[in-house]
């Protein structure tokens, strides 16, 4: 089979090959052309953001009763705001990492490795992504109550209010006088 005949005059006879990259792509002809892999790691402090002042959630110390956190809301209630953390889609505290049912049950693993550990079954490993998806899907005011996910996210959606200078809502204000 003969070989494809090539052009060696004309416009298109020059290769663009001695320059395949332009400096700049016409699309950023307006932006700036800084170099972005070399920009300073320590930026000033002035750049820091408001939460990275907070210092880490997980630190937060709770009241405990009897050696263990009180949980005032219900089963519901803990799902409804655990699932609204996941469709809200932002970011952990401290991290750069968005909410999903496997960073969700990381952060309840990492919440009960620094605290106390909770006697619920002495086979599990603690709230695992597939038991909080089962925990998530159950129905019911203390549907997945005897679940970690719930003692451990009821911890972790404690100590996130408190990080994020939130009030009590008059539910749990009310559970916590009874």
């Amino acid at each position: 089979m003969p070989k494809a005949a090539r052009r060696t005059s004309g416009p298109s006879a020059t290769s663009n090959r001695t320059n395949p990259y332009p400096k700049t792509s016409p699309k950023n002809k307006n932006k700036s052309a800084t170099d972005k892999e070399n920009v300073d790691p320590n930026p000033s402090p002035s750049a820091t953001t408001a939460a990275s002042d907070k210092g880490d959630y997980r630190a937060i110390e709770l009241e405990e009763i009897d050696g263990e956190i009180p949980c005032y809301d219900n089963a519901t209630t803990v799902r409804r705001k655990l699932n609204k953390l996941i469709a809200d889609k932002g970011t952990i505290p401290g991290s750069s990492k968005k909410w999903n049912q496997s960073t969700m049950a990381a952060e309840m693993q990492e919440l009960e490795k620094g605290g106390h550990p909770v006697e619920y079954n002495r086979n599990a490993s603690g709230p695992t992504a597939r038991s909080l998806g089962g925990f998530l899907k159950k129905s019911g005011q203390m549907g997945g109550g005897d679940s970690p996910c719930y003692y451990w996210g009821n911890a972790m959606l404690e100590k996130l209010r408190i990080y994020n200078g939130e009030k009590k809502s008059k539910p749990r204000l009310e559970a916590e006088k009874q």
